[in-house]
């Protein structure tokens, strides 16, 4: 391809690929861009610090296409490289890739598409998961608000402020960013977060975009390595996962947005605590709920709205044993048969054990937020 020809084309999509050692599937990440129906695009490639052969592979595709622009750093993580990428874009939109996952060739002019028609600030892909030790695809698992993406049509946080943080995965690569809309809003990536960095990126689009709607279709193959291998990164890294809510809390409430999107918020945080402290092992269980009941269940603002106003029992059940028990107190009561009953509580119920837990202030203390939850109607 001509260089200088390509850099006159106007940049539709800027597309950012950190990478980190993804030499084995690299090739084919890169190739499914370049070879995109829509051509008007930039594929930024952040090196980041990789010590196999991803450098070579990508100055050597640099060669034979003009679109690429090639960035080599330290490694300083995926929110330091998407960062780096995004000052370099040019293009009218944005999308973050990932260097190991695989992409319909018609990705980006759908997503373009869409965005153009209907002058979205985000536009939705959907996506399947394809398990690299099994050879197979499987279907994602469907978010629990995604409906009100039905009928194609436009939606925010104006419309379904307390759906719309759960509407979509915290996945930052099936998704497309209006430039200015990013620029506008000074969305970046943290560059304290090392994992789950996405997760705040896109809770901080969604809660400030006027204007995200949905593409039919799959059009992102995410790969994983195995279910053994998923589970094995939230094991390692699950006590970034409150961290990463109490920052996204912070945003919504320097950007004046945490009244309104508050309940969303509660429930998205709570939910997603729920489903990794399911997927740890016990010493993992056993710490996540101890930083839960000491710090974050109150930091997170957990117990500040009612019980009827968590979309899942089992996630309000879930938080009210984290506000009230250490782990072991918590094990020993399930043992014993005794847990909570969140649906059954009523507020003399409630008072009555209170006069038991006034032995020690940091009980007395989680008692007093924990009633807040079961207000009687």
């Amino acid at each position: 391809m001509d260089t200088d020809i390509s850099a006159k084309r106007e940049v539709k999509i800027s597309v950012i690929m950190p990478i980190y050692n993804a030499g084995e599937y690299l090739a084919r990440a890169v190739s499914d861009v370049l070879n995109q129906t829509l051509t008007d695009i930039e594929l930024i490639c952040v090196n980041d610090g990789s010590t196999d052969d991803s450098y070579d592979i990508l100055e050597e595709v640099q060669q034979e296409d003009g679109r690429i622009s090639l960035i080599s750093e330290d490694n300083f993580g995926p929110s330091v490289a998407r960062n780096r990428g995004l000052r370099e874009a040019t293009g009218k939109y944005v999308m973050f890739l990932d260097a190991d996952d695989m992409f319909e060739p018609t990705l980006l002019e759908t997503l373009y598409e869409i965005a153009e028609r209907d002058n979205l600030d985000v536009a939705v892909t959907g996506f399947d998961i394809y398990n690299d030790s099994q050879n197979r695809l499987f279907p994602a698992t469907e978010e629990p608000n995604a409906a009100i993406f039905a009928g194609g049509g436009v939606t925010s946080k104006n419309e379904h402020p307390d759906y719309i943080l759960s509407s979509t995965t915290g996945y930052v690569w099936n998704k497309l960013y209006r430039a200015s809309f990013i620029r506008d809003k000074k969305l970046t990536f943290d560059p304290d977060l090392y994992v789950f960095e996405d997760v705040h990126f896109v809770c901080c689009a969604m809660a400030t975009a006027e204007r995200v709607g949905m593409a039919e279709g799959i059009n992102v193959h995410h790969r994983i390595y195995s279910e053994q291998s998923r589970a094995t990164l939230f094991r390692k890294y699950y006590g970034q996962v409150p961290v990463v809510y109490e920052k996204v809390k912070e945003f919504l409430m320097q950007r004046g947005m945490y009244v309104p999107l508050k309940r969303g918020f509660l429930n998205l945080s709570a939910n997603r605590c729920y489903k990794i402290y399911n997927l740890l092992w016990n010493d993992g269980k056993e710490r996540l709920w101890n930083m839960l009941h000491s710090h974050y269940a109150a930091e997170l603002d957990w117990l500040t709205i009612e019980k009827t106003d968590y979309q899942i029992a089992e996630v309000c059940q879930f938080v009210a044993n984290v506000a009230l028990y250490t782990h072991e107190e918590y094990l020993g009561r399930s043992e014993k048969g005794m847990n909570i009953n969140v649906a059954a509580l009523e507020k003399d119920e409630i008072s009555n054990k209170v006069k038991t837990m006034q032995k020690s202030e940091q009980r007395k203390e989680s008692w007093s937020r924990f009633t807040g939850l079961f207000k009687k109607k």
